[in-house]
């Protein structure tokens, strides 16, 4: 009985040997591939970081006009042909890369209520428009131009970096991002009496929200200008800080 029950143990383990031999065995690491497994698991990941200054190089400002008029077309045809006149204006500047664009329009009754009575002086129609340009200096040069012109809304003055600049400078600071990597990974692994071996992986930004959003556009309130101004006033814009991270992983030797 005991021979029967061992003969019939030695077919199955043969069969499995058998098995594994003709079908392989998908889930068995080979001998030589440990030793790489070994270094990757105990390997060196570090942030690597750039911190670089953009400077700006666009900027805008919003002008607007406005009339209160009997009724709404006069109200409207007066209001356009002013801000057509501003326009026309602004466009002989001849600025470096100009651009315009609507920023809203819109005709309403205007109406107070002295002692609790509703009394309404006439409509009044709004036309705002937006301006831009590469020339930051030269904002004011529109402001003036506006004021001159009778505009008595002047607001949104921004200064900003362009998508084209941003994406520049952040190229430009992957590659001191990818060294100040290496750099603290070779720390690292001197601290811990270890040889820091080859670049394992590498990947722009980290999960945890430290990549650089766009700098948001800094914003001067103007005033209402009731009266011209006799010069246009000065618009200065400082650099904006951009931070870019990498993360690397190190092998271990």
């Amino acid at each position: 009985m005991k021979q029967q029950y061992f003969m019939r143990n030695t077919s199955l383990f043969s069969l499995v040997i058998v098995s594994l031999s003709v079908f392989g065995a998908p889930n068995l690491v080979r001998a030589d591939n440990l030793d790489q497994i070994a270094q990757v698991n105990s390997g060196i990941m570090v942030i690597g970081e750039c911190l670089t200054k953009v400077v700006q190089d666009r900027g805008s400002v919003t002008i607007a006009s406005s009339t209160l008029a009997p009724s709404s077309k006069e109200a409207s045809e007066k209001t356009i042909r002013a801000h057509e006149a501003i326009k026309k204006a602004v466009r002989e500047l001849a600025l470096p890369d100009f651009i315009s664009e609507t920023e809203g329009y819109s005709v309403q009754q205007e109406c107070s209520y002295p002692e609790g009575r509703r009394k309404c002086q006439g409509y009044r129609a709004h036309l705002a428009t937006r301006f831009e340009t590469s020339d930051i200096a030269r904002l004011g040069d529109m402001i003036g131009v506006a004021s001159q012109l009778g505009s008595e809304e002047v607001s949104n003055v921004n200064t900003f970096a362009s998508p084209e600049k941003l994406q520049s400078a952040r190229e430009a600071c992957l590659e001191t991002a990818i060294k100040n990597a290496a750099a603290k990974a070779q720390k690292l692994a001197s601290g811990a009496g270890r040889k820091m071996g080859k670049l394992v992986s590498v990947r722009e930004g980290v999960s945890d929200g430290s990549v650089t959003p766009l700098p948001r556009m800094r914003n001067f309130e103007a005033a209402a200008m009731a009266d011209a101004v006799s010069s246009a006033p000065s618009i200065e814009a400082k650099p904006i800080d951009m931070r870019v991270e990498i993360t690397a992983q190190y092998a271990l030797e």
